[in-house]
């Protein structure tokens, strides 16, 4: 009989996205604490700015993911490092980024090798799968965990919250 391991090793809270990947947390490689908007905000034009950092040494790159904790959590591509604290970023589709608060953030690699995914408060998930990128709906998915293999959890059609990416 085959042996089926389920017990994770890492995880990560997911912020729903259409065009992100989830990131995979062992693939971090920058963290920012904000108490205040001079060191850490996005302005309306998709300006990423944080004090306190180091943005053009090598290790952050086009293409990065940022997760931030705002008013309204949201998932970011860096489109462009502009200098040691500023970065352009966007949605990952070229649209707009909707925070404009301080906030606390990580900036990981887009790494995602396929997760399971934990559901804390049940309803609607719609995910992308990890092998064919196939984007399908689960129609009232009950909390608990869900042994399917996604890159994403797409923003749109998805009304369940709480939910973890696990590894």
């Amino acid at each position: 009989m085959a042996y089926q391991k389920l017990q994770a090793g890492t995880a990560i809270a997911v912020i729903p996205a259409d065009n992100i990947n989830i990131p995979n947390p062992s693939s971090e490689r920058l963290r920012g604490r904000a108490a205040t908007t001079t060191q850490a905000v996005i302005t309306l034009t998709n300006t990423f700015t944080a004090t306190n950092t180091t943005f053009q040494d090598g290790s952050v790159k086009v293409g990065d993911i940022i997760y931030y904790h705002g008013t309204t959590p949201e998932a970011m591509r860096i489109t462009a490092i502009v200098s040691d604290t500023v970065l352009t970023v966007d949605n990952g589709a070229g649209g707009a980024v909707a925070n404009n608060v301080a906030a606390d953030w990580e900036l990981f690699k887009d790494t995602n090798t396929a997760c399971v995914l934990y559901i804390g408060v049940a309803g609607d998930l719609t995910v992308d799968m990890c092998n064919n990128g196939a984007t399908i709906l689960f129609t009232s998915a009950l909390n608990g965990y869900h042994p399917i293999q996604v890159n994403r959890v797409r923003a749109t059609g998805t009304a369940a919250t709480n939910i973890v990416a696990l590894w």
